[in-house]
């Protein structure tokens, strides 16, 4: 798993930019096993959420990525496998998911999708130091775009747009709960990720931080890792992350990226923060989205069966 902990540090809190977002696209359930993914070789063009499933017996990751024109996904496995950029194969990351043996992904990836594309799907999790990476032992699959076909209608969705620099966010410090959906624009020089996940009740920052200069495991003290968001310099990720944000909980935000070998994490350097939820009922067109979203993966059950 990723490693989730916090140094001492201090982070200016700025507000984020907030849009509407068309609301009709489609869901699509992948899921994983040891050591494969069950995903769809083909999809409709269009707004798609994915989710993941993961039925194996140790923690996968639903790794996404746009192909360029022409690249195959040996052609990323082979520069992955030779620890070279894969910079120049890709048009973009869209994101990851994470989820714990025989457990779902609470949180969705949506991205749109073009008529043509082709999108990588890997696990590059090791179930120890020394183990296989879990492409190497076939998780890994090409999805291709087709045309697309009549998507169903969702309430309309508020975006919050959270930017990186270096080496701090700018992001809303409090949301109120229900489904959100969360971009990440680089607005800096350097790699930088958006990864987030939530405090178990009664866990504050403070403690976190005090546990984690103590040299502390920390990974008792969160309540879910959800996903990620990453990209280049001067790069918006492909993907959003869509998280159903529980009333009266906290939300630590970090990336743990380097930009070298004997360089810090950048959490180290103080790229993390703290969004707290209202605690205030949830809103009815977030509800209303969620349940939308959770039918239209239950009617897509073909897509789960798909070849593996």
């Amino acid at each position: 798993m990723r490693k989730t902990t916090i140094a001492v540090a201090a982070l200016a809190t700025l507000s984020c930019a907030r849009t509407e977002i068309p609301g009709s696209h489609n869901a699509v359930e992948i899921v994983g096993h040891d050591y494969a993914f069950t995903a769809p070789e083909r999809l409709p063009a269009g707004r798609t959420t994915f989710r993941f499933a993961n039925n194996g017996k140790v923690p996968h990751e639903l790794n996404i990525s746009r192909l360029k024109k022409g690249v195959s996904i040996d052609e990323i496995l082979d520069s992955v496998r030779a620890d070279k950029s894969v910079k120049n194969l890709i048009e973009g990351p869209v994101g990851v998911l994470f989820a714990a043996p025989a457990r779902k992904s609470t949180a969705g990836l949506t991205v749109n999708l073009s008529p043509g594309e082709q999108y990588a799907v890997i696990c590059i999790f090791r179930d120890s130091a020394g183990a296989k990476a879990h492409y190497d032992m076939g998780m890994y699959k090409t999805i291709s775009v087709g045309k697309a076909q009549g998507a169903a209608p969702l309430p309309q969705l508020t975006t919050d747009t959270i930017i990186a620099t270096e080496y701090a966010y700018q992001y809303p410090a409090t949301v109120k709960p229900g489904l959100h959906t969360f971009v990440m624009q680089n607005a800096g020089k350097q790699r930088h990720e958006l990864t987030i996940v939530m405090l178990n009740k009664g866990v504050t920052m403070q403690q976190l931080q005090a546990a984690e200069k103590a040299g502390e495991k920390v990974d008792s003290l969160f309540d879910g890792n959800f996903g990620l968001l990453h990209g280049r310099g001067g790069q918006t990720p492909l993907g959003e992350l869509t998280i159903p944000m529980q009333p009266g909980r906290e939300y630590v935000i970090g990336c743990f990226f380097k930009d070298d070998e004997k360089s810090p994490e950048h959490y180290a350097l103080g790229m993390f923060g703290l969004i707290k939820v209202e605690n205030i009922p949830y809103d009815s067109t977030y509800e209303k989205s969620q349940v939308m979203i959770d039918s239209l993966l239950k009617g897509r059950t073909t897509v789960a069966k798909g070849k593996t």
